[in-house]
C-alpha cells in the first residue's frame, strides 16, 4: 500500500505545490501591481506639489506690489494713552462729543430758516490728528476734514477741507 499511495502522495504534492507557487504568483504579481501604482501615485504627487509651488511663485510675482496693506484708521493705544495725559477721558467719546456742539465750524451757509448740524453717527476720528465728520440739513449734506490738538483737555479743532451736496 505504501508503494500505491506513494505516486499518488507525489501527485497530490506536486499539485499541491503546484497551487501554492500560483497562489504565491498571484501575490507577486498583484504586489508589484501596487508597488508600481504608488512608485506613479508618488511622481504624481511629485508633480503636483511642483506644479503647485510654480503657481505660488507666480501669484506672489503678480500681487507683490498690488496688494495694499491694510490701513488702521482709529487711535492707538499709544494715542489714547497720549491724549488721556493732556486730560482728555475718553478720547472718542469725547472728541464725538465736543464736535457735536461745535457747528459754526460748518464753513458753510445753510438756506433761510434751516441749519446744519453733526451726525452723531457720521464722526469718524481717523487718528491722533484727523477727524472725518459728516453734517447735513434739510436740503443739503456734506463733509468735514478737521485737525484737532488737545490742550490741557480742551480741543481745538481746525477745517481742513468741506464738500456741500445739495439735494
Amino acid at each position: 500500500m505504501s508503494e500505491q499511495e506513494s505516486p499518488k502522495q507525489q501527485n497530490l504534492k506536486t499539485s499541491e505545490r503546484l497551487v501554492w507557487v500560483g497562489f504565491m504568483l498571484f501575490f507577486v504579481v498583484i504586489l508589484a501591481i501596487y508597488i508600481a501604482r504608488g512608485n506613479g501615485l508618488e511622481q504624481d504627487l511629485s508633480e503636483a506639489n511642483r506644479d503647485l509651488l510654480q503657481a505660488q511663485m507666480q501669484l506672489q510675482q503678480y500681487t507683490r506690489h498690488e496688494v495694499p496693506r491694510p490701513v488702521v484708521l482709529g487711535l492707538t493705544n499709544a494715542h489714547l494713552q497720549d491724549l488721556q495725559r493732556r486730560g482728555m477721558v475718553r478720547p472718542d467719546e469725547r472728541l464725538a462729543n465736543d464736535l457735536m456742539q461745535q457747528t459754526d465750524l460748518i464753513p458753510h451757509q445753510a438756506s433761510e430758516g434751516e441749519s446744519y448740524e453733526f451726525r452723531e453717527d457720521g464722526i469718524h476720528v481717523l487718528n491722533h490728528q484727523w477727524v472725518l465728520a459728516n453734517f447735513e440739513g434739510d436740503s443739503a449734506h456734506g463733509q468735514l476734514l478737521l485737525a484737532y490738538e488737545v490742550v490741557h483737555g480742551n480741543v481745538v479743532w481746525e477745517v481742513l477741507e468741506s464738500t456741500l451736496d445739495r439735494f
